[in-house]
């Protein structure tokens, strides 16, 4: 929609539609492995490899942190709950401020060593809290990783359809 954002909250109020229409926000929460490259572009990025590494645990090893068991091992860790709560209040300071300057794009980078295990499972937990906390906000998880075969999508990240890049989106 073009005009500032009090016309498109007008035009909106207009079409009986709240305000709220107007202050989505897309929220990318992305994986990535620094063995594999140098981190995303992102508005934050985290390094996740303070963690235990599920890797060193035989019966993990080939899971990856979208399965239940890694992320238990992952979440469940006091560290990892004190980092999800510390960042989930930054987040909620953030991210309402995002939307009242009219960005419409958030983009959150979590790395650990391979990206397979701890990044993959703390977006998983940091999406499924924004989708919560949020519920207006469209949430997009990455995993950079996870993808195979790589191909390129339209912003130029790989992925592989339905194993790296969910849309969620709750209206």
């Amino acid at each position: 929609m073009s005009g500032s954002y009090g016309e498109r909250v007008q035009k909106s109020q207009a079409l009986g539609l709240t305000g709220e229409v107007e202050r989505r926000l897309s929220v990318t929460v992305m994986s990535f492995g620094y063995k594999e490259g140098p981190p995303p572009l992102a508005n934050m990025v985290f390094d996740v490899r303070f963690l235990k590494n599920p890797y060193w645990v035989p019966e993990l090893r080939p899971l990856s942190g979208r399965d239940a068991a890694v992320q238990q091992y992952v979440v469940k860790q006091p560290l990892a709950l004190d980092f999800l709560d510390s960042l989930s209040t930054l987040l909620a300071v953030i991210l309402p401020r995002f939307v009242d300057l009219e960005i419409g794009e958030f983009t959150l980078a979590l790395g650990c060593t391979g990206g397979q295990h701890r990044s993959v499972a703390l977006v998983e937990a940091v999406a499924d809290r924004l989708e919560r906390l949020f519920p207006i906000y469209q949430v997009i998880r990455i995993h950079r990783e996870l993808a195979a075969p790589f191909a390129p999508d339209s912003s130029g990240m790989a992925v592989s359809p339905g194993t790296t890049r969910d849309v969620q989106e709750q209206a």
